[in-house]
């Protein structure tokens, strides 16, 4: 019986909504002239925009606003090495806090980039850092890699097209710490990078399949006036206020929309201002 093949650059669309998973292996070593190995320097990216985002900062991301769901993770070789035949994988008990064996619940030791290799694998040393010096250290035969999980409104070409216009350096920042990134400069080739290290997702699930950012966002908007507009003609016992159609009046100016920058996934619905009305 012939085996069906996988087709790895796939994206799933639910209504108006696509995804993609990117998995991307990261540059092995030390960058030329750091301290820092590229696995590091990409941890301090990533944890900047986290930082930023958390502290409700504007970051990098916020440029598109077509994205609904973000996440990026760095997956070590002793978490996916795990079960498998590396030999200097190591292990802590099922609680995580004294050395152990490989057991039922055992957990993966975090291990230096340089420590892991295999049994029966090719000793010869290789180029650590990928600056084609042969005199550099050995390094290990497994890549550590950078998963990226992303759902946004529309199609997937454009939404890599608004990313190479309007993040372009900032995209870079993050994914020159991968394998043969070529940059957001030069689109074909940075298209062609994105769908080699596409993987297709069995499952996609979106709550608000026919509703885009922007359009949620008004209607948040629109629900804390609306909330608001309550609290006003409505007294805590449950009474009218003597005059509603003022307050009403005041209510539909407060909710009034108009879209900013469309038709691109950079654009906004934004509320009406004091000034503008």
């Amino acid at each position: 019986m012939e085996r069906e093949l996988l087709n790895w650059s796939m994206s799933a669309t639910m209504g108006g909504v696509t995804e993609i998973a990117v998995m991307a292996p990261i540059i092995l070593g030390r960058a030329p002239g750091e301290r820092l190995t590229y696995e590091e320097k990409l941890r301090r990216v990533i944890e900047s925009i986290a930082n930023r985002a958390d502290r409700g900062i504007p970051h990098q991301l916020n440029t598109i606003s077509s994205i609904h769901f973000g996440r990026m993770m760095i997956i070590r070789p002793e978490q996916y090495l795990t079960n498998s035949s590396a030999s200097d994988v190591a292990y802590y008990d099922s609680g995580g806090s004294s050395p152990g064996p490989q057991g039922q619940f055992s957990i993966p030791r975090p291990m230096d980039e340089f420590e892991i290799s295999v049994v029966g694998a090719d000793s010869n040393p290789v180029d650590a850092g990928a600056t084609g010096n042969a005199a550099a250290a050995p390094a290990p035969g497994f890549h550590s890699w950078l998963l990226t999980i992303v759902s946004f409104d529309g199609d997937l070409k454009v939404y890599f097209r608004d990313i190479a216009q309007f993040l372009a350096r900032d995209f870079d920042d993050v994914f020159v710490n991968c394998v043969d990134f070529p940059s957001t400069r030069d689109f074909e080739k940075f298209w062609q990078w994105i769908r080699r290290y596409q993987v297709p997702v069995d499952l996609f699930l979106c709550a608000y399949p026919d509703l885009t950012v922007a359009r949620i966002k008004q209607l948040e908007d629109f629900k804390l006036c609306f909330d608001a507009f309550v609290e006003k003609v409505r007294s805590p016992t449950g009474r009218k206020v003597e005059n509603m159609d003022e307050l009403f009046d005041e209510f539909l100016r407060e909710t009034g929309q108009y879209a900013s920058d469309f038709p691109t996934p950079g654009g906004t619905y934004r509320m009406k201002s004091d000034e503008e009305v």
